[in-house]
């Protein structure tokens, strides 16, 4: 048998190939990637913003270990807002004016141990945090004055946005209901 090579295609029907050739191809990799999720790494911008609202929730911490109402409040913006369990909402001053009266009964804070569970940016200038604290801690009740021990876990969400001093809190607001526990002397939670 001899074999002949085929002739040339002409030059138009070559053109024509090579672009159904382009047009399939391009269609095979969007199906493929239809399914695909593409992950984006976290730009640096991100890890920074994160990290400086986890250190200004730490300063939040100490603050509250001190017992300094006035030292919660401070990296919040001037029109802060906190909203208990109850559903009632305080502003700074109210606030500040309830914590300090709480504060006053607080015999020993044992323990606290705040974790910050998520930072979301909503926006270049705008984040959704959620925390979740921990507190041991005795306390003199208002009435008989008799002292209590208790376990405190509780979540809050939190509103935060970029100012022109950096990242500040503008809301506070409890997730769901505290648990609440009294401690027996000597009692690990």
């Amino acid at each position: 048998m001899n074999f002949e090579a085929p002739p040339p295609l002409p030059g138009r029907w070559l053109a024509r190939l090579t672009r159904v050739a382009r047009a399939v191809g391009g269609i095979l990799l969007s199906a493929g990637l239809a399914g695909c999720t593409i992950t984006e790494r976290p730009e640096p911008r991100t890890a920074a913003v994160r990290a400086e609202i986890a250190g200004k929730i730490a300063g939040i911490r100490d603050a509250i270990l001190a017992k300094s109402a006035e030292g919660i409040v401070r990296p919040g913006t001037d029109d802060w807002s906190f909203t208990g369990p109850d559903g009632v909402t305080f502003d700074r001053k109210g606030f500040v004016g309830r914590t300090e009266a709480l504060f006053a009964r607080i015999v020993a804070i044992e323990s606290l141990t705040t974790t910050v569970d998520r930072v979301e940016l909503t926006s270049p200038t705008t984040a959704d945090v959620e925390i979740t604290q921990t507190m041991v801690r005795s306390e003199r009740a208002a009435d008989t004055g008799a002292v209590t021990r208790l376990w405190l876990h509780y979540r809050e969400r939190h509103g935060w946005v970029l100012t022109p001093t950096g990242w500040r809190v503008r809301r506070v607001a409890f997730i769901g209901t505290p648990e609440r526990r009294i401690l027996a002397t000597g009692e690990t939670p």
